[in-house]
């Protein structure tokens, strides 16, 4: 297996408290890794840091040739009156057919794709979102606590995404039965 991700001797430090002291991992194709830790271990750190959002003090992160990234974003960024079908086609530059059958993965599909983004729960934005990651086409997933905010059904339908992901996984989770679930 070839490597997609190297973390090499990373180093983080905030007002003076050591956060990350020399963290090393790798993520090789078809891997699924978990961070597990309690909070303020620096598990969302490392991920901010692998992301490019946050400076390591020390250390390197060495993202492969040919590794496409897949980030849930925390903020939104849906426009005002645009559908989900409108919103992923602008995200992913897809054309709508390649996006509406991407989007029935997590069971967005019919009516739902013609729906104001802004006016759906907040479980099925968080289907609009995946579903956006996942039409980037990425080989090496970043989820930084991705049963948050998620109601049951959306988070079943990520556990049966994720059992069948031939890809790459990198997630950060409190949630030990998802992750049991999961990998």
């Amino acid at each position: 297996m070839s490597s997609l991700l190297q973390v090499q001797n990373i180093k983080k430090s905030f007002a003076g408290q050591v956060i990350l002291d020399g963290v090393s991992f790798g993520v090789a194709e078809k891997q699924k890794i978990a961070l597990i830790g309690r909070n303020g271990a620096g598990k969302s750190t490392i991920m901010s840091i692998i992301t490019g959002k946050t400076k390591a003090d020390d250390g390197e992160v060495i993202c492969a040739e040919g590794t496409r990234l897949g980030i849930i974003e925390q903020n939104d960024d849906f426009l005002d009156e645009e559908t989900v079908l409108d919103y992923l086609m602008r995200k992913s530059r897809k054309e709508s057919w390649q996006c509406a059958k991407t989007a029935s993965i997590f069971e967005l599909k019919n009516e739902k794709l013609e729906m104001k983004v802004l006016e759906l729960s907040g479980g099925y934005q968080m289907r609009v979102k995946l579903t956006a990651m996942l039409l980037d086409e990425p080989n090496l997933l970043l989820l930084d606590e991705p049963t948050n905010y998620l109601d049951l059904s959306t988070m079943l339908l990520l556990e049966n995404f994720l059992q069948n992901y031939k890809g790459s996984c990198l997630i950060i989770s409190h949630d030990r039965r998802f992750i049991k679930n999961t990998f």
